[in-house]
């Protein structure tokens, strides 16, 4: 069971700070998102059109946050249009980091002995940077705002959901632009849409 995000940072939390303003701005934005189960800090955005995982960390002196990303989270990301939001209170805007540019690093890397990867951002007026322990740093500027998850979300659509008759006109089709003869079933030919084309009565 996932713990809540100011696990890394020995801070408790009210309600109305970052992660809860990011989640409503989320909301906002791209309609309901869907908390994952088992866990406090994945969700799902548009119907699984992408996934974004939230981190929050205090902003503790000389402009130092900390973050643990555990690896059974990390490993839900993969294979996903995915994000890593690492936010901490008196943002301007959140920072979303794409998690393809950084799988490989992760995966190259070990956590710790709690199953965490500690990260660090450094916030800077010249360029920010990510720290992850035992792997190196890295200039994230460029991941500040939305406009990561805004093209996420618009380019990237969820796959239909097809009748299996509607499947068997698709393949049908295919068939017949090709010149092929097409053979379907018995049991399927007395549907509406894969009459709209020859058949072979063969079978």
């Amino acid at each position: 069971m996932d713990s809540p995000d100011h696990e890394e940072t020995g801070q408790t939390r009210s309600p109305g700070t970052a992660r809860d303003l990011f989640l409503t701005e989320l909301n906002k934005r791209f309609g309901a998102i869907l908390k994952l189960p088992r866990t406090q800090s994945l969700y799902d955005l548009g119907g699984g059109k992408s996934r974004i995982y939230i981190r929050y960390s205090k902003l503790h002196p000389r402009a130092q946050t900390f973050f643990g990303l555990r690896r059974d989270d990390l490993r839900q990301l993969e294979g996903r249009r995915s994000f890593i939001a690492f936010l901490w209170n008196s943002q301007d805007e959140p920072l979303v980091v794409p998690f393809a540019e950084f799988e490989e690093v992760f995966a190259e890397s070990q956590p710790a002995s709690d199953g965490q990867y500690k990260v660090q951002i450094y916030p800077r007026e010249d360029a920010s940077i990510m720290y992850v322990a035992k792997a190196g740093r890295f200039n994230v500027e460029g991941y500040f705002g939305w406009l990561q998850l805004e093209d996420a979300m618009q380019g990237f659509q969820a796959q239909p959901a097809l009748s299996h008759s509607q499947i068997q006109t698709l393949l049908g089709a295919i068939g017949a632009a090709k010149d092929f003869d097409v053979w379907v079933p018995p049991n399927d030919r007395h549907t509406r849409l894969v009459t709209h084309f020859d058949i072979s009565g063969g079978g």
